[in-house]
């Protein structure tokens, strides 16, 4: 009776397995394509990445910001990468159907807008994986294709934002249009920061500023006057959406901050007398390209003396809301007179003009690298 009983188990052992082998068969298979599916894509967007790269570096290098040279230098990459070892399966792709959109900004990202700083590098249908094991079911049949999408650009002063301020002026509109910040026109004479009481000193900042103020911010997490000194002179990064005043008189650390921004620069010539039309912003960009044009260039970074000064909702609110900034090129020395100092200069443009101040929406002036963004539709960059 016993061995009856073993008999009948054995037999549902073997039905059991003859049921569940397809089921398993299918499981496995479904794991070993996908599998395959998914180092791939690795494959790929590694590739893609690295493309996206190697353009955004060729655009950002090149002062007229050749969008051709970029697409030839992003395909000598794409080129290398699918021969390095382990990318058998890359071989096959022509690096010429990859399609390179560039745009000024990256948030939005808008393609053709100029000048170019980013890149967006995307791969349509040019990789499909053929499933073996799991063409069993017929939903399955065919090719897998493998799209993959890498955005690439560059990290700038947007995130070194200087603790000046403009403040907006009775009647005029807030924020920036395309003829200047809170009622300041662009290419004229300004002069930022003022005093003992910069409210008061009409020649420098605007009345707008509260009695008593100096015309200094505080971002979060900095604090002091090194501080201040090292975020006049770039060395330090910050992002921020709002502040509060520093207080204190940061007459010396303010001027040697902008000292050390000025010297840092690739030119170093002061702009000085009657301001001209347009102001001196042509000239200083005639006098950079000069320095570019040089071998080897010259000791120094290019418009380092463009500064990225907030531009705030209103100087009497707390905590201060920056809504801009606005491109601030120095176009003297700091002025210091005792308990006073002079930042002299023009605002040139919008950086990057009214939204959130964040890594991804950077300002294109002075020091900056290259980096991967984040890009839509693809969770891999």
């Amino acid at each position: 009776m016993n061995m009856n009983h073993s008999k009948k188990q054995r037999g549902v052992v073997v039905v059991a397995v003859a049921i569940a082998l397809p089921v398993l068969l299918l499981i496995m298979g479904m794991a070993l394509d996908f599998g395959h599916v998914f180092v791939n894509k690795t494959r790929l967007q590694n590739a893609l990445d690295a493309t996206a790269l190697s353009a955004a570096i060729a655009v950002n290098r090149d002062v007229t910001h050749n969008t051709t040279d970029a697409n030839i230098a992003g395909r000598a990459t794409f080129d290398r990468f699918k021969t390095a070892s382990g990318n058998n399966e890359l071989a096959g792709l022509n690096a010429g159907s990859l399609v390179f959109d560039y745009s000024r900004t990256l948030q939005p990202f808008s393609p053709g807008t100029t000048p170019p700083a980013f890149v967006r590098v995307t791969s349509t249908n040019m990789l499909n994986v053929t499933p073996v094991l799991i063409r069993i079911l017929d939903q399955f049949s065919g090719d897998m294709p493998i799209p993959a999408i890498a955005t690439a650009g560059p990290v700038g002063q947007n995130c070194n934002l200087v603790p000046l301020v403009i403040c907006p002026k009775a009647g005029a509109p807030i924020g920036c249009d395309a003829t200047g910040c809170n009622g300041i026109p662009f290419h004229t004479k300004v002069c930022l920061k003022g005093g003992t009481n910069a409210a008061k000193q009409d020649t420098c900042q605007d009345s707008s500023l509260p009695s008593g103020n100096f015309g200094l911010l505080r971002f979060e997490g900095f604090a002091g006057a090194k501080d201040i000194e090292d975020l006049l002179a770039g060395t330090v990064n910050t992002c921020a959406n709002t502040a509060t005043w520093e207080p204190g008189n940061k007459v010396g650390k303010v001027s040697s901050g902008i000292k050390a921004r000025f010297e840092a620069d690739l030119v170093k010539t002061e702009y000085k007398g009657v301001f001209p039309d347009g102001g001196y912003n042509p000239q200083y960009v005639a006098d950079t390209n000069k320095e570019l044009a040089k071998i080897p260039i010259p000791a120094g970074t290019a418009y380092n003396r463009v500064m990225a000064v907030p531009v705030v909702e209103d100087c009497n609110a707390l905590p201060i809301k920056i809504i801009a900034a606005s491109c601030f090129l120095l176009t003297e020395q700091a002025k210091q007179h005792g308990g006073s100092n002079e930042i002299i200069g023009e605002l040139t443009d919008s950086c990057p003009g009214p939204g959130a101040f964040s890594p991804t929406n950077p300002v294109l002036f002075g020091p900056y690298k290259i980096v991967l963004f984040k890009s839509p539709g693809s969770g891999d960059s």
